[in-house]
């Protein structure tokens, strides 16, 4: 199912209402967005933009759902209407 353009967005600011709780999955592995970036091979940029809702980085939501992020947390649009 394809998700609209407002749609992904509701995702993004839900996602962010979650973001210390994505930052404690990192704290938890005694990582830093930077950190987590360099071993993502992406932009630090992108780690930060994801925790706050404004991208959906494959990259990182799946890194973050393997390391303990819930899926009510992570409001991945690759996953909504499952």
């Amino acid at each position: 199912m394809k998700l609209t353009f407002a749609q992904r967005m509701a995702l993004g600011a839900k996602r962010a209402k979650y973001r210390r709780r994505l930052q404690e999955v990192l704290d938890n592995q005694g990582l830093t967005g930077v950190a987590l970036a360099g071993m993502l091979g992406i932009s630090s940029e992108a780690v930060y933009r994801t925790l706050s809702g404004k991208i959906h980085s494959p990259k990182v939501l799946d890194w973050l759902r393997e390391h303990g992020a819930t899926e009510d947390h992570l409001c991945d649009p690759r996953r909504a209407g499952e």
